[in-house]
């Protein structure tokens, strides 16, 4: 399944296949879902160089990870937006330095702060833990390593909620990606006004020029040496559109089905999903687009109606 998420500012949606030269181009279906606007906000972090990044409400996104730290799968109907989260096991590159934990009870939303569309109960509500039994020094990180697409920024978003302390005020940590700090003695207490078990995220951005990996770690803060701790609650990393408004590195490079006579448009205005089949070689999926509507209340519907498409 491929799910992109794209801001519409009109009542009409495009979405064109052109197939690779010799091949065909196929969809099983396609599910167009209205989002809330505030999901994707406009500021975000921006990791080398460290600055802020704005404008990131008005970039086209394609979800390549959406992982649940330390709990299992959540399936789309434990999801408000109907998302699956996937466990975060296969990508720990040292389990035995990580606790899994769950305290779903405890998770209290608060008003102003990340919602239940942000992220549900059963994210928030689980976590992987730095576990530091095995280790009297307590000097190291846990570290998760996805497989990623070189050539391309990337939105990390990083969920947290303080399931594991308590008391006030007594667990700071760090976050790094791909070894460069993205949050240093990050205080969850001072996130949530002082009241333990708020869901929290941080919206990262970081480029990856040639690498096709993306490491992403949580360790202690020199602030709490009576009793260091890091957790990590859940991960989303999402693509990011690059200078031609593009999701696809062919389309970058002049090659895929796209030609060069075609005219283009903004994105968010037409949305343009291209899949290449080689011979017999089939890609069958689900394409879901999540559409966001700027400064317009999104109208909600409450049947679903499947179009066939001609």
């Amino acid at each position: 399944m491929k799910e992109y998420s794209i801001n519409v500012t009109t009542d009409t949606l495009v979405i064109t296949f052109n197939p690779f030269d010799n091949s065909v181009a196929f969809v099983n279906a396609i599910e167009v879902v209205s989002m809330p606007d505030d999901l994707i906000v406009d500021d975000a972090s921006s990791l080398n160089p460290a600055s802020t990044y704005s404008g990131l409400g008005y970039q086209a996104l394609e979800t390549v990870w959406r992982v649940n730290m330390g709990g299992p799968v959540v399936n789309s109907g434990q999801d408000p937006l109907h998302r699956t989260w996937i466990s975060d096991q296969k990508f720990l590159l040292q389990s035995s330095l990580a606790n899994d934990v769950s305290n779903i009870a405890a998770v209290e939303y608060v008003p102003g702060g990340a919602t239940q569309n942000t992220a549900p109960s059963s994210v928030y509500g689980t976590a992987a833990e730095m576990n530091t039994s095995g280790d009297p020094n307590v000097n190291f990180n846990v570290t998760w390593a996805f497989d990623m697409e070189a050539g391309f920024q990337y939105l990390v978003r990083a969920h947290f909620c303080d399931i594991v302390s308590k008391v006030l005020n007594e667990l700071y940590f760090n976050v790094y990606i791909d070894s460069l700090a993205a949050a240093k003695d990050l205080d969850l207490s001072s996130q949530s006004n002082n009241v333990l078990a708020v869901p929290y995220y941080k919206d990262l951005v970081i480029p990856l020029a040639d690498s096709n990996k993306l490491r992403v770690s949580i360790g202690p803060s020199t602030l709490n040496k009576d009793n260091p701790n890091a957790i990590l609650n859940g991960l989303e990393i999402m693509k990011m559109n690059n200078s031609i408004g593009s999701l696809s590195a062919d389309a970058a490079s002049g090659a895929g089905g796209i030609s060069s006579g075609s005219s283009s448009s903004k994105v968010g205005v037409i949305a343009g999903v291209s899949v290449g089949v080689v011979s017999v070689l089939v890609l069958a999926g689900v394409c879901c687009v999540l559409c966001r509507k700027k400064k317009r209340l999104a109208r909600q519907r409450q049947s679903k109606t499947w179009i066939p498409l001609s």
